[in-house]
């Protein structure tokens, strides 16, 4: 899967994601600190701040699935692993920290074969 497949129209469709990961919009929101209205009503979906969290959440998973087997264990991952290189924050803490381009570079480097 890519992108692409988690989107209708322009928009990445919360309704796709929490599809593809067997939860909700609710846990999603709660786990990417996004308010439920915000994965609810259409126009709070449309505006940016929702559109770029929720694909950072798609981009770390894309990306962390090869190494973890599917979405969802992508998705625990992203919930509960601990990274050292952060100080044992989980990826969905760093997220929520506004690190997502750090995390980005560390997930490429593990894909690599370096040391996180």
């Amino acid at each position: 899967m890519a992108l692409l497949d988690f989107t209708e129209g322009d928009l990445i469709s919360p309704d796709k994601v929490a599809s593809t990961l067997l939860t909700t919009k609710k846990e999603i929101g709660e786990t990417m600190g996004i308010p439920g209205p915000s994965l609810s009503r259409k126009e709070r979906i449309k505006s940016p701040a929702t559109q770029r969290t929720l694909r950072y959440l798609v981009e770390v998973l894309i990306a962390v699935k090869p190494l973890v087997g599917n979405f969802i264990m992508a998705y625990a991952w992203f919930r509960s692993e601990p990274l050292v290189g952060f100080g044992g924050r989980t990826p969905d803490r760093v997220v929520k920290d506004g690190e997502f381009d750090a995390l980005r570079a560390h997930i490429q480097r593990r894909i690599e074969g370096g040391y996180a």
